[in-house]
This record gives structure tokens, sequence and C-alpha cells, in this order.
């Protein structure tokens, strides 16, 4: 049995906003473009199900010609200002529920056919919600 320690020696990630994460082979990732992963790699959000949202691109990364994960990207987590999808928009009586990537910019109220992008904590005149991606 181990002697109880006066404290712990506990590492902490240098910062817990920002990811580093691998790109998936045959992408460009845009600077201020929603990002996903999907089997491990990095993309930008898109309607599509199975895809797990993880940040805000803080660069552009192209991976055009590289293999998966040739090329990272940093991402960063936080609440960001995204366009509301106009066929499918999020309403004050949404606030806090969970909104879903319709594309790299844009989130919608629905889930069907898509994956979630974030929690929706405010809505903006002029068509944009802002969302906390974590």
């Amino acid at each position: 049995m181990m002697p109880d320690p006066a404290y712990f020696d506990t590492e902490r990630w240098y910062d817990e906003y920002v990811l580093l994460l691998p790109v998936k082979a045959g992408t460009v990732i845009r600077q201020g473009a929603l990002v996903m992963v999907n089997a491990g790699y990095a993309q930008e959000a898109a309607a599509a199900t199975g895809l797990v949202a993880l940040g805000v691109a803080q660069e552009t990364a192209d991976n055009t010609a590289g293999t998966d994960g040739a090329v990272s990207v940093e991402v960063r987590r936080g609440v960001f200002r995204f366009e509301v999808d106009p066929a499918d928009p999020p309403t004050q009586a949404d606030l806090g529920k969970d909104v879903y990537a319709t594309g790299p910019n844009t989130v919608g109220k629905t889930g069907t056919g898509r994956s979630k992008a974030g929690r929706l904590l405010r809505l903006d005149p002029g068509g944009y919600a802002w969302v906390e991606v974590w």
C-alpha cells in the first residue's frame, strides 16, 4: 500500500481550450470553421451523422496531398458565433438546447442526419447563434 502523499503532482494540459488534431487525408480545414472528428481525424463540419465537434480552427490546414494525420490543425474550444441555417433556424425557446451542424459555419435546430455542434447560448439579430462547443 502506497503512503498517502501530502500533495499530488498532477500535470496540467498546456491549455485546456486548445487542441492539436490530426487532419483527415484529402481535406482542407479553413480558419474559423467548426471542426469535427470522424474516426479520429479532423475535418470541417458538415451535415452528416457520426461526427464529434471539438472546436473552431485557429488556422487553415491543407492536407489535400497528405495521408491521414500528415498535417495537424489547432482548434479552440469555447463559445463561438455561427450563422443560423435559414431552412432550420433555432428559436429563443431552444436556448440551452443542442444545435446541429449544417455546414462549416452554420447550425440548425434539428438533429436528423446531422451531428451535434454544441449548446445554444444566445441568438442575435441578423441570423447568428452563439454556441458552446466543448
